[in-house]
């Protein structure tokens, strides 16, 4: 029998699971698929991955006080994808190692990155944990996290500050929130709609790229609205209250009526027809995320 010597870990790095539905599916966050990655070099991190298709990956991880990630040869964080970290809770520092910049974000806001970007995370406290939710479109199926890594040329200088403004700063702020890395996302600066011409759910447009569409919605006690059909696939998740889901399909009548908590998500096929409802005295609010990748995509 072979054994490891602590914290040693197999040679290769170890695929993320892929959860696959093709019908609506209620995931409650402690049915998400564990998975740790990472080596001794890149630092340890642990997943728990909600659903990963040929549209959309979505997934929470989690750094532990203190930690975080960097890139290695078995481990270069470098995705041929757009990508959004949504912190859930505790603060993320997230830098670009090729450029140097470093950013900080706190719970109820994100990051957006694009294909070909450097990243390493870390937790912004010593004592409290960082939770982020993660929207990966194209997704790892299709080829776009460790196939498309390891085409990559190799970094081999690691930079944490960025020095393009010495001497310029804040007068280059506008120049160098053009070229930003990771474009910060949150209520305060998305596009805002009303669902159904109702107030009583408003939604607010996080990201949206020909790949990656993200909104955070806010449900008010009391609403409920028509059917809508799901035209993109779809991971919807809770951050607050308590959200019903009822979902409607032609074909087969009701599909399925969940109640969310906080932390819970619903995976949303095309084709089948959903509506949200809020039946106790405090608003609901939650992310949605949606993948629409052409057939003959490549990375």
């Amino acid at each position: 029998m072979t054994t490891l010597s602590a914290g040693r870990m197999p040679d290769g790095r170890r695929p993320t699971p892929r959860p696959r539905f093709t019908e609506p599916q209620l995931v409650r966050r402690v049915d998400a698929v564990a998975h740790v990655w990472g080596d001794d070099e890149a630092g340890y991190v642990t997943d728990r991955v909600i659903s990963s298709t040929d549209q959309l990956h979505v997934l929470e991880f989690e750094l532990a006080p203190g930690g975080g990630f960097r890139h290695s040869a078995m481990n270069p964080t470098v995705f041929g994808a757009d990508v959004l970290y949504y912190v859930l809770s505790g603060g993320l520092v997230l830098a670009n190692p090729e450029t140097g910049e470093v950013t900080v974000t706190e719970a109820g806001s994100g990051r957006l990155f694009h294909r070909g970007t450097w990243h390493n995370g870390f937790s912004a406290s010593s004592v409290e944990p960082v939770r982020v939710l993660e929207f990966f479109s194209p997704p790892p199926s299709r080829g776009a996290a460790s196939e498309f890594a390891r085409r990559q040329p190799a970094l081999t200088n690691t930079r944490y500050r960025d020095d393009r403004w010495d001497a310029r700063w804040p007068q280059a702020r506008s120049e160098h929130a053009a070229s930003t890395s990771f474009a910060r996302v949150a209520v305060d600066n998305a596009l805002m709609s009303l669902r159904d011409h109702q107030p009583s759910h408003l939604n607010a447009t996080l990201v949206s790229t020909p790949y990656l569409h993200v909104i955070e919605g806010s449900v008010q006690p009391g609403h409920v609205e028509p059917f809508r059909v799901v035209e993109r696939e779809s991971v919807l998740h809770v951050l607050e209250g308590e959200l019903w889901v009822d979902v409607w399909s032609d074909e087969v009548g009701y599909q399925a009526t969940s109640i969310l908590a906080p932390g819970d998500s619903m995976f949303l096929p095309v084709g089948c027809s959903e509506r949200l409802l809020v039946r106790s005295a405090s608003p609901a609010r939650y992310l949605r995320g949606s993948g629409e990748v052409p057939s003959d995509w490549t990375p």
